[in-house]
């Protein structure tokens, strides 16, 4: 578990329980089809962290060329248990106001 935590919107594409093992170590986690509607556009999801101070936990590419806060999970084979323990390994080395300033990371087996 990670001694600081991320307040994160969950993309489409991340798995429920990716959230889930993310709570449980602390992070604040909403899930985009939980606090919007399905099939938003990427624009609607960044006005919403944005608003919301979270960073976007995504397989979607767009994100992270944009510049915007984003943990980018490139190949989206990691387990979710595995996304929680790179997710953990970056808030160990990152603040989320040093992420942000970066405009995000790829979340690779090289972080833990």
């Amino acid at each position: 578990m990670s001694s600081r935590s991320y307040r994160i919107l969950a993309d489409e594409n991340v798995e429920r329980k990716a959230a889930r093992y993310l709570e449980k170590r602390g992070h604040d986690v909403e899930m985009v089809v939980d606090v919007l509607e399905p099939g938003v556009t990427d624009e609607t999801v960044v006005e919403y962290a944005t608003e919301t101070n979270r960073l976007v936990l995504t397989g979607d590419d767009d994100f992270l060329s944009k510049g915007f806060p984003t943990l980018f999970q490139e190949d989206g084979q990691m387990s979710a248990f595995e996304v929680a323990e790179i997710v953990d390994a970056v808030a160990d080395a990152m603040s989320q106001s040093d992420l942000e300033q970066t405009g995000g990371t790829k979340l690779v087996e090289g972080w833990i």
